[in-house]
């Protein structure tokens, strides 16, 4: 998959967590932007990739 310029191969990043995913790479690309953005940039990667996105649940009011 490319993405931004970069090749990922999905069939070895599709077998790593997406913590591992986005802490292997997220120092390796797109060093002209924050981390957090560079976080989220391999986040929607990984997510295209593998059909997996990890949602967290909502939180519940006590009101």
């Amino acid at each position: 998959m490319f993405y931004e310029g970069v090749a990922f191969v999905e069939e070895v990043c599709s077998k790593m967590s997406k913590e591992e995913f986005i802490e292997h790479h997220k120092d390796a690309f797109w060093q002209d932007r924050d981390e957090q953005t560079r976080e989220k940039m391999l986040a929607d990667v990984y997510e295209r990739m593998t059909g997996k996105t990890e949602k967290k649940p909502a939180k519940k009011s006590n009101k």
